[in-house]
């Protein structure tokens, strides 16, 4: 879907929504990460919620608005979206350098210089990536990694080892040099006794549990402009049938 375009209908919006017109709720839950990037020691996320309920698309959402939300210092963060579903994730390397990639590509041209060369080292290795995060902190500057589809990784258990786990919350708790936004179907304490990891990565001190749109925020989806009328997208007969029950949860699910 381009941006100078909507769909005819907004139920037909298929996967994640991109286009933040499209987007609709969530306030709170939005409120709830930024909220926890402020602070000296930020708080890292994990988004817990059903297939289809709306966590890539809140998770897009909010690295497109973020700013609107951290009205303080906001020039101190860098935040991506990165989804862990991509090949480039199916090593840690690979992990690693598209991370680098992602913040690189949201650092202003002025500032890439010296937040550039700390990504040089070849390969980008785990040791290599730390070091990279601690100076990007020096510098002042907090990478937000908003990680989508966490199940992804666990399919490379060889590749992302509890090693690998133990870095990224040394990063995030010692160093208070890195902030993650993880979305999953369980809680990642779930996924740990499951897949018998030890680390302490897998106690993220915040769970967001992602639910159905309430019925206000199924009412105001029926409003949703289409590209062919300045109107709402359906009738005054279809709107009342979108304040249903049975119709708020189907709804919810879509997005």
């Amino acid at each position: 879907m381009t941006s100078g375009a909507l769909p005819a209908n907004p139920f037909v919006a298929a996967g994640m929504i991109e286009d933040p017109r499209l987007f609709v709720g969530r306030k709170d839950e939005l409120h709830a990460i930024a909220s926890r990037m402020q602070g000296d020691q930020p708080i890292s996320i994990n988004i817990v919620g059903d297939n289809h309920i709306g966590k890539s698309s809140l998770l897009h959402y909010f690295v497109l608005t973020w700013q609107q939300r951290v009205l303080n210092n906001s020039s101190s963060y860098v935040v991506i979206y990165l989804p862990l579903r991509g090949v480039d994730c199916q090593t840690e390397t690979g992990f690693y350098e598209a991370v680098a990639e992602g913040l690189l590509s949201h650092v202003p041209g002025w500032q890439q210089r010296s937040l550039q060369n700390c990504w040089k080292s070849k390969p980008l290795n785990r040791q290599a990536f730390s070091d990279a995060v601690k100076q990007w902190k020096q510098q002042g500057k907090l990478p937000v990694l908003c990680l989508d589809d966490f199940e992804s990784l666990l399919k490379y258990p060889d590749k992302f080892d509890n090693g690998f786990y133990d870095n990224l919350r040394s990063l995030m708790d010692n160093s208070n040099a890195l902030m993650l936004v993880v979305t999953s179907r369980k809680p990642l304490g779930v996924y740990a006794n499951e897949h018998r990891f030890v680390s302490k990565f897998f106690n993220i001190a915040h769970t967001i549990s992602l639910n159905e749109l309430t019925t206000d925020e199924a009412i105001e989806l029926s409003r949703l402009p289409t590209r062919s009328t300045n109107g709402a997208a359906l009738s005054v007969d279809e709107q009342n049938h979108a304040r249903s029950p049975r119709f708020d949860s189907t709804a919810s699910r879509e997005l």
